[in-house]
């Protein structure tokens, strides 16, 4: 009788169990576009290595933190989330002075939104297997969202351990 397969994949549940699987050794393969009229220089891709982890809360309106470890290509930084893990949404605020608000869509799909000068960004995180995350972002100008500044796609592998 041959071994049973895998599990089917699940996608997370709650922001609680999606913020626990970022945790992680990942190869992130980022393309960025910027809007230019320029013939060459409004796109480019690049590798990096990141290091998660997550610490959840243990009482009270905030979820965790979510760890960015430093390495030599990524500087360190911290994500505090704010919200009950059975709600929708909520508030977070990053080591870097950013502060945003979240909300965890019935897509399972983590949305990211807060503001930096005269720019507004949406970030959406997601899993499509259990090893893989999926990002985009958006920039564009804060008086007006559909003026959309640049985009760029992550597509994240979790590094197993041998």
């Amino acid at each position: 009788m041959p071994a049973p397969g895998p599990a089917p994949f699940q996608p997370p549940a709650t922001v609680g169990e999606l913020l626990e699987r970022c945790a992680g050794r990942w190869l992130s393969l980022r393309t960025l576009v910027t809007v230019s009229h320029a013939e060459e220089g409004w796109d480019r891709s690049e590798s990096t290595q990141l290091e998660f982890s997550w610490q959840p809360a243990e009482d009270g309106p905030e979820l965790g933190v979510l760890r960015l470890h430093e390495t030599r290509q990524q500087t360190g930084f911290q994500l505090r989330v704010a919200g009950a893990a059975r709600d929708r949404e909520g508030r977070f605020e990053g080591s870097d002075g950013r502060r945003g608000l979240w909300r965890f869509d019935p897509d399972h799909v983590l949305h990211l939104t807060w503001s930096g000068g005269d720019q507004q960004f949406d970030e959406r995180i997601w899993f499509s297997k259990a090893n893989l995350r999926l990002r985009s972002r958006t920039v564009s100008c804060k008086n007006d969202p559909s003026a959309v500044q640049a985009c760029a796609f992550y597509s994240e592998i979790r590094r197993l351990q041998r």
